[in-house]
């Protein structure tokens, strides 16, 4: 039904890994395919593709012709009493019996082109729908994908707290050793009891954090809120793109813009239809009737005929108080209006555009330098850890590479998000999200 134009199969978390044997892998791409299949809004939003659609049919715009079949039957009893000049009366109960049928035919031969403005109206409608939908499922998959990311996000963030943590506790198990022997002081023991506590708590938080965005994803897949899943971990490369190339298709297939240009051309095709009351209306009536009438009471006893009809008639409005006139001219206003509104989204789109492109250059560059900081870090611990355990370096010491670690950590985590996120940006904008 629809095509995903590379979803951003990027920026694996490396490290890592849990046993996930006895959960569900829930893919990027099984996630979306979820979405656009069960979400709610998407359906609202087929089923008004749908009613559209069924709209789009000649006889809706009055190009088929009109046929009546019209029938009546009536009956009477009637006392009749009449008395003549000559002294002759008559006086009889009279019952009277008249059934008659009627086919009549209209048919709009010419109306100004009303009726094709009208098909065409209807056409747009339809494919102003369909862009409708795909706005939805486009913003229904972006959402998918930002929790996603924040999922992934959360769930490295858990792992890291956790590695963090045997470091802490590592420490821990070296100042109580040396509190106990006589090496050390009881307040280094104490001081680091703390602060592995301290992590202890950030990670019971990471881990709710990341059971509620998983609520959130399940509530976007229409998808029971307690369901089970671990997210799977996307590729570490990040596409490549030409700003150039970003803003010509976001020109071509922004959903926004494309929604405008169906605005402008529903707009047109209604000055359209209000000039074409200008023109005469021609128009094909006939009919094929049949009568009978039967009254014992009357001069006739019986009355029948049968005759068909046909004529041609025309219609031209001369004058209605300027009506015609100003219903052109407010059309003509209203798509100037949404013309200028297009060139201000444009303008808006090529701008955002351009800032969302130079921000995904900056947070490429900067994942880089996180990544590379990360191992800095983490070499740096690793060997004030071994100068600590040795004595040959103090408590202070060990926290402020111990902080430092923390701190990369947290902040390569926000580099890949941040990174994914801006790339969700430019295929939204640029309309290559969803074809």
């Amino acid at each position: 039904m629809i095509k995903m134009k590379k979803l951003i199969l990027f920026l694996s978390l490396s490290g890592f890994s849990i046993s996930v044997s006895s959960q569900e892998i829930l893919t990027l791409d099984l996630a979306i395919s979820e979405a656009v299949e069960r979400n709610f809004s998407v359906k609202v939003a087929e089923k008004r593709v749908e009613a559209a659609e069924n709209q789009i049919y000649k006889g809706n715009a009055g190009m088929s012709p009109q046929l009546d079949w019209i029938t009546n039957i009536n009956g009477s009893v009637n006392q009749v009493n009449q008395v003549f000049v000559d002294d002759r009366k008559i006086n009889r109960l009279g019952q009277g019996f008249s059934p008659n049928t009627n086919l009549n035919l209209s048919w709009t031969l010419y109306d100004g082109r009303r009726m094709q403005v009208i098909y065409n109206r209807l056409q747009t409608q339809g494919q102003e729908s369909l862009l409708q939908k795909k706005l939805v499922v486009q913003n229904v998959i972006s959402n998918v994908m930002q929790v996603y990311y924040e999922i992934l996000r959360q769930k490295k963030s858990v792992e890291y707290l956790g590695q963090i943590i045997k470091y802490y506790e590592e420490r821990l198990n070296i100042t109580e050793e040396r509190w106990q022997i006589g090496r050390g002081s009881k307040l280094d023991y104490l001081q680091s009891k703390t602060d592995l506590t301290t992590q202890q708590v950030e990670l019971v938080s990471a881990e709710n954090q990341l059971r509620t965005s998983k609520v959130r994803l399940n509530n976007l897949l229409g998808t029971p809120a307690d369901r089970s899943f671990e997210a799977e971990y996307i590729s570490d490369e990040a596409p490549i793109y030409n700003l150039n190339t970003l803003l010509d298709q976001a020109r071509s297939s922004n959903r926004d813009l494309l929604l405008l240009n169906k605005g402008i051309e529903l707009s047109l095709l209604a000055e359209q239809e209000a000039f074409s009351f200008k023109k005469p209306r021609i128009a094909l009536n006939s009919g094929f009737g049949y009568s009978f009438n039967r009254n014992n009471a009357g001069f006739l006893a019986l009355n029948q005929s049968v005759g068909l009809t046909a004529g041609v008639s025309a219609v031209w409005n001369i004058f209605n108080g300027h009506q015609t006139q100003r219903d052109i001219q407010f059309a003509r206003i209203n798509t100037e209006v949404i013309q200028t509104q297009k060139q201000e989204l444009l303008n808006q789109l090529e701008a955002d555009l351009t800032a969302s492109y130079y921000q995904f250059e900056a947070d490429r560059e900067l994942l880089n330098l996180e990544q590379a900081n990360k191992e800095v870090a983490e070499e740096n611990l690793n060997i004030s850890l071994e100068k600590f355990r040795l004595g040959a370096s103090t408590i202070l010491e060990l926290n402020e590479a111990q902080r430092r670690y923390d701190l990369s950590l947290n902040r390569l985590v926000n580099a890949q998000y941040n990174l994914r996120i801006s790339e969700l940006e430019l295929l939204r904008m640029s309309g290559t999200l969803v074809e």
